[in-house]
């Protein structure tokens, strides 16, 4: 019983670490999706700030348009790609939490298994030394009676 019990207590502590490890990546990738966040706001304002400017020239000429829809078409293809990048990061994200509450609920699974082999044990112990008890007293009663 022993070697199960070191045995499971060796299985937890590398599933907390794995759990843990799996924890900070999380932190990480949370971390980079709200950076990509910012970076898509800031974007979104770049482009909006390009469209007024356009607005509240007086004159354009043919090449300051043409400079100018360049601008906007570079900004949307930074856009989606940035709002692709960030639907990728996002599902990442979720996917990352299923992974860490399996294995939360693995190491909880684990916590419960050495908790009741532990439990189990002292209640063998304990079983054990009132048999031992009781026959030093039962042996005790046979001297007395011959």
């Amino acid at each position: 019983m022993d070697g199960k019990l070191k045995a499971v207590g060796k299985l937890q502590q590398l599933e907390e670490k794995r759990r843990d490890r799996i924890g900070q990546q999380l932190d990480v990738m949370r971390q980079r999706h709200a950076h990509l966040s910012d970076q898509l706001s800031q974007l979104s304002a770049l482009k909006a700030h390009t469209e007024q400017s356009v607005l509240l020239r007086p004159s354009l000429n043919s090449a300051t348009l043409m400079n100018l829809n360049s601008v906007d078409q570079m900004l949307q293809k930074m856009l989606h790609h940035q709002e692709q990048e960030q639907a990728v990061m996002h599902a990442e994200c979720v996917s990352m939490q299923k992974v860490l509450a399996s294995k939360h609920a693995r190491v909880q699974g684990l916590e419960n298994v050495l908790e009741r082999w532990r439990k189990k044990q002292s209640y063998e112990k304990a079983k054990k030394e009132q048999r031992l008890i009781e026959d030093i007293i039962n042996s005790r009663f046979k001297r007395k009676a011959i």
